[in-house]
């Protein structure tokens, strides 16, 4: 890290420190959904992670790189990310990227207003530990950054691992089983711890696709938690059963 001396001010040192970006996925390198190119992205919806579609839809297309990847936003569609309030820590912000999309944000709330501008943005009046959000607009888009200060600084490079780790707090799959080969034909329950990849940011919602169902009648999560739940699976006809889902669990702002 260079310093300046410049003998007024003392010592001045750039603004590199990793985790300034409080934007997830900044770089558009995590897609655990498997949003494809182009694809119709409902408002709400979620393309890449932490990325959701504004009240028009938020289709985009994009070249998916292994490194940081530029997306461009459909005409008339926008993308939000809404901050949680637990990584707000201060009351004035500075919002920065590159590209021809314009952008607006919302203090204190998570639902952008306002009038579109371009980069870069000092957003004030911000709450600690309060939620806000960002959202842009048609154009092309890479490496949005949202940092404190009013001074926008070069783009927090994070590794892909500490990224995803970071998404996973509000979205992962896992996969979850249960078997047995003495099973009866009566119908019967079996229960199953089913640990996270990491603690969510609540206990999240859940979606099941079955990957193997042998006599399988329901599967669901019961004792949900941050932290992990119960896979329940109830099964009838014997003489075996075996159940395989992959699941996907949400708990996003």
């Amino acid at each position: 890290m260079s310093i300046i001396l410049d003998g007024t001010s003392g010592i001045n040192t750039p603004n590199t420190f990793a985790y300034k970006n409080l934007l997830i996925d900044a770089g558009f390198t995590i897609n655990q959904r498997g949003y494809v190119s182009a694809a119709t992205l409902a408002s709400g919806a979620y393309g890449h992670d932490r990325w959701k579609a504004g009240a028009s839809g938020g289709d985009y297309s994009f070249t998916q790189l292994a490194s940081n990847t530029q997306i461009t936003i459909a005409s008339g569609k926008s993308l939000i990310q809404v901050v949680e309030d637990k990584n707000v820590s201060g009351t004035s912000y500075v919002l920065s990227w590159t590209g021809t999309a314009q952008a607006r944000y919302a203090v204190n709330s998570a639902t952008p207003a306002g009038s579109y501008a371009a980069s870069p943005i000092v957003i004030t009046g911000q709450t600690a530990g309060t939620t806000m959000s960002v959202e842009f607009n048609t154009g092309t888009l890479s490496k949005p950054q949202l940092e404190l200060g009013a001074v926008a600084t070069s783009f927090d490079q994070r590794a892909y691992s500490q990224e995803l780790a970071m998404c996973q707090r509000y979205y992962q799959n896992i996969i979850c089983s249960s078997n047995d080969n003495g099973a009866s034909a009566a119908t019967k329950a079996y229960y199953s711890p089913a640990p996270y990849q990491c603690k969510m940011r609540v206990a999240p919602t859940s979606t099941f696709t079955a990957l193997e169902a042998l006599r399988v009648t329901s599967v669901a999560f019961t004792n949900i938690y941050n932290i992990g739940a119960t896979y329940t699976v109830v099964a009838s006809g014997g003489p075996s059963m075996s159940s395989v889902s992959s699941v996907f669990l949400s708990a996003e702002l």
